[in-house]
């Protein structure tokens, strides 16, 4: 008895290890093997047939055709991994191929993760990357997707409504379970010539979503992608990717000849954030809209947050907010767009602006720093009276003046940045002013604030970051006790710049009374804490500075010129 209850128990053993096992496949191996690194499986689609949870399928480097279904699942806390070996170059391709099929499939399965592989190479009609169709836990990471295209050739060609491809996209089309701990992360989405679909969409009953630090590029249609509201899910209720973030993300280059094309874009969407991405040269930089109506009572897209961003030299306009023919489509509400920095955008000079607001319902724009180079002079318009909309706390800047800017509101003109305010009663505490950037020139744009800014420090007094919500840089969002204006919290300045980047000496030091700078006679300076908080400024016509005020203690100080150049940067001890 006691040898048998032995056998089941290192049965049991056996079988526990036996789920948790490490495979291999490779061009040259045989299916008849024992799929060891010596003797790896042949072809992926018999290699992920024979996994189970826990297991790893490394993929050893080569090319294998596409029209993988996969049929395992994962378990939460013993994922399927299917991955690239090392750093073997992994190819799945859709050579033989017909229209409307797939590189790979993952549909009613769960928790499985595919990384460091490159889906490219498909050029036929509906053709699709990687699908995912009703499956939670699944992990996207660190692949790459490219030359998916609707037709061999595309390029340069208008499609119709009907020519699509899709690089890489989910649907959630279960209205009883909901795709769940959905996370696209690291990948990067090119050079796909995508019809009327997009680069990276998520779509239907989806709830829980990381997107982040993907990079999107030189595709034909929209970049990133959360909708809801389009039939995918047949519970209108449900069908509405939400409670996600789409966050440090690059996106760029994505123009459409056939349509406009924003680099980042939720569609009906609910409960999103849409932060520390940096799009441009795209179409739109940022849109929130709602283009689907009827499917359940006034839909739309609902608690987005914009924040933290950096759009700037898109074609039409720097972010776009509502819906664009509210009741024929749906409608944007309850939406905050707060500390982004946009600059030169509407490069087509459409006169959208680097703002372009349709039918918005309760929302707040505020903290934004809106600095336009085009020619039609537009910083915002908007088409709707959007009664319930509030903007504040902005800085907008225009470098031929405040008396040649336009705000199309309306219908109507204002040249002014007064007339503007006075006419519609927004914008009561915002400035108008050069935000003075550390760079404004295209070719070598840094858009820091430098110490001088006005927008330091000038944010709504009453905000408070989010939990884990952070500056552009990843820094506090909030220091010196205020927030700034814009997506760089000035911290960073001084956290990053060098010190000393000029021969200024400051003597002595430490000091007790006053400290002393050689060679300096006319000149500004701000002294600050450790902890980032200014603590005296002041303008000389001497070389020296009274410190007797500050207690003891470790300082930094910044020497400007008169023309608002940073001369240095230098710490100091209060003895």
């Amino acid at each position: 008895m006691k040898n048998y209850f032995s056998i089941i128990f290192l049965f049991t053993l056996f079988q526990c290890g036996f789920s948790q096992s490490t495979y291999y496949v490779s061009n040259l191996g045989n299916d008849l093997n024992d799929g060891s690194l010596t003797s790896p499986w042949k072809t992926l689609t018999y290699s992920t047939s024979k996994l189970n949870a826990g297991d790893v399928l490394n993929i050893l480097a080569g090319t294998y055709a596409g029209n993988l279904n996969l049929s395992k699942s994962g378990t939460i806390t013993q994922p399927i991994t299917i991955q690239n070996y090392q750093n073997d170059q992994v190819i799945i391709n859709g050579s033989g191929l017909n229209a409307g099929q797939f590189l790979m499939k993952i549909e009613n399965k769960n928790n499985i993760t595919v990384k460091g592989i490159k889906f490219k190479d498909f050029q036929k009609n509906n053709a699709q990357g990687l699908l995912v169709i009703n499956s939670s836990g699944i992990s996207i990471l660190n692949n790459e997707f490219s030359n998916i295209d609707y037709a061999t050739n595309a390029i340069g060609q208008i499609p119709t409504a009907s020519q699509n491809s899709q690089p890489l996209i989910v649907f959630g089309r279960d209205a009883q379970n909901s795709v769940k701990n959905l996370t696209i992360s690291g990948n990067k989405i090119h050079d796909c010539e995508t019809g009327f679909s997009e680069s990276l969409s998520i779509n239907g009953n989806i709830d829980g979503f990381l997107i982040s630090n993907n990079e999107v590029y030189k595709n034909t249609n929209i970049g990133i992608v959360a909708i809801g509201f389009e039939g995918e899910c047949p519970s209108g209720a449900v069908d509405q990717a939400r409670n996600g973030k789409i966050k440090n993300n690059v996106v760029y280059n994505n123009s459409s000849l056939y349509a406009a094309a924003g680099g980042i874009y939720v569609d009906g969407g609910k409960s999103i954030i849409i932060e520390n991405n940096r799009s441009y040269n795209n179409d739109y930089g940022i849109e929130i809209g709602c283009e689907n109506n009827g499917k359940i009572p006034n839909a739309s897209a609902s608690d987005i947050k914009v924040r933290n961003n950096l759009v700037y030299n898109n074609k039409i306009s720097g972010i776009a907010l509502g819906g664009y023919n509210y009741p024929t489509t749906g409608k944007v509400q309850s939406t905050k767009i707060t500390n982004n920095t946009l600059y030169n955008n509407d490069t087509t000079n459409s006169s959208t602006g680097e703002l372009a607001l349709t039918y918005v319902e309760n929302s707040t724009i505020e903290n934004n720093i809106f600095y336009t180079n085009n020619t039609n002079k537009v910083l915002i318009s908007s088409s709707y009276p959007n009664l319930t909309l509030q903007l504040n706390y902005n800085l907008y800047y225009l470098p031929s003046g405040s008396s040649n800017v336009i705000f199309d509101i309306n219908g109507v003109q204002y040249t002014s940045f007064n007339a503007y305010k006075t006419a519609t009663s927004q914008d009561g505490n915002s400035i108008f002013s050069d935000p003075q950037f550390n760079s404004a020139i295209l070719s070598n744009l840094d858009l820091h604030l430098k110490p001088i800014s006005i927008g330091i420090d000038k944010g709504n007094p009453t905000f408070t970051a989010d939990f884990g919500e952070l500056d552009y840089d990843g820094n506090n969002r909030v220091f010196n006790n205020r927030v700034d204006i814009g997506a760089y919290e000035y911290s960073t300045v001084l956290s990053s710049e060098n010190l000393n980047t000029l021969s200024i000496k400051i003597y002595p030091n430490p000091a007790k009374d006053k400290i002393y700078l050689k060679g300096l006679k006319e000149f500004r300076y701000q002294i600050y804490s450790v902890l980032g908080q200014m603590i005296i400024e002041g303008k000389n016509n001497s070389d020296e500075i009274d410190v007797r005020k500050l207690a003891s203690g470790s300082y930094l100080i910044i020497i400007i010129d008169p023309k608002n150049n940073i001369l240095g940067k230098l710490k100091f001890i209060k003895g």
